[in-house]
């Protein structure tokens, strides 16, 4: 090995770590070999060790104990890069399959909040429909009670003090359903866009 070799794998093994410590220390080891001469290369070269060792020094000297974490750091995001590199390629060539698979579920999702929703217009239909049922029955009890027939009073207004009781109670329950599903299924939607875009592990 000559001069210019170990110049040359000391560069590519320095290729890591900042371009102004690399070129400082690229710098300091070509004056070494300038100022020895020719004569003294071979001689230099067994001095210094393997470009391996001068490397490893310079990397030591550098980052000090961070050395080892740094490398590992290093070595971890380029193990991630690579994984997410494939995972990018794998969503590409799999397009048409779980563009499919996703097409299909949020059609089910937007058929169960479509039903969800109907269901909400049935209750809210229902409980119109016997508020109002309630309104005439118990107008028309009053009226027949004033009129001078107060057993069929009594019963249309029971029926009628009965449906409003119960339009009530269902307006009640259906204000509390739609109170607790409508919050959930406004999450779950979210949720659902924002899967694709997350992170996951690191970035690339």
């Amino acid at each position: 090995m000559n001069r210019e070799e170990f110049l040359r794998q000391l560069e590519r093994l320095l290729s890591d770590i900042p371009e102004g410590e690399r070129w400082e220390a690229l710098e300091y080891y070509r004056n070494y070999f300038e100022d020895a001469g020719p004569e003294k290369e071979a001689s230099i070269i067994e001095e210094l060790g393997s470009p391996e060792e001068v490397a490893a020094s310079i990397k030591k000297n550098l980052f000090g104990e961070d050395y080892e974490r740094y490398t590992f750091v290093k070595q971890e995001t380029g193990s991630k890069t690579r994984w997410n590199l494939w995972i990018i390629l794998l969503l590409i060539f799999t397009f048409p399959v779980w563009v499919g698979f996703a097409a299909a579920a949020f059609g089910i999702l937007m058929a169960g909040i479509c039903c969800i929703f109907a269901l909400a217009v049935c209750v809210v239909a229902l409980v119109g429909a016997l508020m109002l049922t309630g309104i005439i029955f118990s107008g028309v009890g009053i009226a027949q009670i004033l009129g001078g027939l107060p057993a069929i009073g009594l019963i249309l207004l029971g029926i009628g003090l009965l449906a409003l009781a119960v339009s009530i109670l269902g307006m009640v329950l259906a204000v509390y359903v739609v109170g607790r599903t409508l919050p959930w299924i406004i999450r779950a939607i979210v949720r659902i866009c924002k899967r694709p875009f997350q992170k996951r592990g690191a970035s690339i």
